[in-house]
């Protein structure tokens, strides 16, 4: 029986060594998603591009629904086995200097996070304009929050 006291000390040992948390537990740091711009070369796509959308968003994951969706003067063949886009639409009251995006991949809890920010210039336009992220290829039941913020 002595063997058995150093079978549950060693299991017990081994257990607490293995089972440390995951190091990507740790707060992650957001990252600027690419972008029609950065990947295809689009330009002036919140106002260029459309999709039929009121102040809300949707994730498109294949080239089909995004050519049925998505409008406008720049519409690539997206790598859609590398990547995922978030496009919404967003009626502000007055015009934008630019628009900042941060996404997090938080693999602790494998919850995804995008961050809009519209950054508010000061003329009286009140545009709807289009938003967008490419963000790495998720899993097929795999969502991402998203936040607008007015500033």
């Amino acid at each position: 029986m002595p063997y058995l006291k150093y079978f549950i000390i060693s299991l017990t040992i081994l257990l607490f060594t293995t089972c440390e948390p995951k190091d990507d537990c740790n707060t992650p740091a957001p990252i600027t998603p690419a972008s029609l711009e950065s990947e295809y070369g689009c330009v002036n796509t919140p106002y260029e591009t459309a999709i039929d959308l009121d102040d809300t968003h949707m994730i498109i994951r294949s080239q089909d629904v995004f050519d049925t969706m998505v409008t406008g003067s720049c519409t690539p063949d997206i790598d859609f086995t590398s990547f995922d886009l978030i496009i919404g639409r967003q009626q502000l009251n007055s015009g934008v200097e630019q628009i900042d995006y941060y996404y997090v991949n938080n693999g602790c809890n494998d919850q995804n996070y995008l961050n809009v920010q519209f950054i508010r210039n000061a003329t009286t336009v009140a545009p709807i304009l289009t938003y967008h992220a490419l963000v790495p290829k998720l899993a097929p039941d795999e969502t991402v929050t998203v936040t607008v913020e007015i500033l």
